[in-house]
């Protein structure tokens, strides 16, 4: 999940501009934007990193505040070093994508040595061709004239959550020894999280030892440590508690991206 938010972090600039929104000469702040969309747009098709890491301004920083679903804010700040590994786990993460659409400028300002530009941005991005969050961005861009052309020295965000079908989600296990567990976890769905309530058992069933839930059995090896659902190998663990993790993360897979267990 780490990984997700801070690549989309980096992607809110580049993606989904409205072509309307033209430029010319006399609009370099827009150019930059441009080109900062187009060379993102292309990074997986050509374009290398350092195509992408030469807009930016030795001196840049950055900053963003999430919102996420439940009204909690995160704060995060950047320079360049961080956009260069951010760009790294874009292009190395095959089964993540993103599409962000402009809905408007809201402010520009342009002079001989500086340019801002402010637009409102819907965003929705995508795991294993799954919606993983939908929300919107505020953002404020701040290029400069250096030698060699223009340069984003500033970005400045907000980037507030308004559905999400996955992502991190937040389980409590309470134990009843080392056979019995009640479980509480909580994963995004929709506009909110959700909430569920569970009941494992530790038990022998043909003497094979299974971990057992509802209409679920997970067969746990008792020589190799193996955890199997179905003939299909879902982990390996040597005690009952780091074994119901495994189980819990096959479960909930098609809403979890990770599970932060407490």
């Amino acid at each position: 999940m780490k990984k997700m938010i801070l690549s989309l972090t980096l992607i809110f600039l580049f993606c989904g501009i409205d072509h309307g929104y033209a430029f010319n000469e006399r609009d370099p702040i827009k150019k930059l934007l441009m080109d900062y969309i187009n060379k993102m747009n292309a990074l997986t098709q050509g374009t290398q990193k350092e195509d992408v890491l030469g807009l930016y301004d030795e001196k840049y920083r950055g900053n963003t505040v999430y919102v996420n679903l439940s009204g909690a804010l995160v704060r995060k700040n950047y320079e360049k070093e961080d956009i260069a590994s951010q760009l790294d786990d874009i292009i190395n993460d095959n089964n993540y994508r993103f599409k962000l659409i402009i809905e408007k400028v809201v402010f520009q300002n342009q002079k001989e040595r500086a340019g801002t530009i402010s637009a409102v941005i819907n965003f929705e991005s995508y795991i294993d061709k799954k919606i993983a969050e939908k929300g919107t961005i505020l953002m404020d861009v701040v290029g400069i004239r250096v030698k060699g052309g223009w340069k984003i020295v500033q970005n400045n965000m907000v980037r507030v959550s308004e559905a999400k079908d996955i992502g991190e989600c937040v389980c409590y296990v309470y134990e009843k020894g080392t056979t019995k567990f009640v479980t509480e976890i909580y994963f995004p769905s929709g506009l909110e999280y959700s909430q569920n309530l569970g009941a494992f058992q530790v038990t022998t069933k043909n003497n094979k030892r299974i971990i057992k839930s509802d209409n679920n059995e997970f067969y746990w090896n008792r020589e190799t440590g193996k955890l199997t659902l179905k003939g299909e190998q879902i982990g390996e663990a040597n005690e009952s508690k780091k074994a119901l993790e495994f189980v819990l993360k096959d479960l909930y897979k098609e809403s979890c991206v990770n599970i932060v267990f407490n």
